[in-house]
């Protein structure tokens, strides 16, 4: 028995599409939550930083073109919490779906500017103390 599928439903084969894609209706359904999706693999603490800073694990009924199949598969947490074996070379990794608010994530985005910000001016030689720096970058 086939079922209609509506472009929103829709989740390519093949093409670029991949494993860790969700579909374009649940990235909207997150997008409508004020929730922004980031893949974190279980490696170097990056899930404890990232439990830190605000993020929340997905559950599986919350992204459902992952398709069961495909989100249990070698999967210790049965039921609880979207995640994926990424990498099988040596120990192998699991990534995790999480969210967060889009208010911290802004905020977060935000913080890392201002940093950049800060690096960006300090290789052009333009300091908080308006020293230049010699030999300094210097865009044309």
């Amino acid at each position: 028995m086939s079922r209609t599928v509506s472009a929103k439903d829709r989740v390519p084969v093949g093409g670029s599409r991949t494993n860790l894609q969700l579909s374009n209706r649940d990235m909207e359904e997150f997008d409508n939550r004020g929730l922004v999706l980031r893949w974190f693999n279980d490696y170097n603490g990056r899930i404890q930083a990232a439990e830190a800073g605000g993020w929340t694990y997905v559950e599986p009924k919350d992204a459902p073109s992952m398709g069961a199949a495909g989100l249990h598969q070698e999967n210790s947490d049965l039921n609880s919490r979207v995640s994926k074996v990424v990498s099988r070379s040596g120990d192998p990794i699991r990534a995790y779906l999480m969210s967060i608010s889009k208010e911290w994530y802004d905020a977060d985005q935000e913080l890392k500017e201002d940093g950049n910000r800060r690096v960006d001016d300090a290789l052009r030689g333009i300091t908080e103390g308006g020293q230049s720096i010699e030999g300094g970058y210097t865009p044309r």
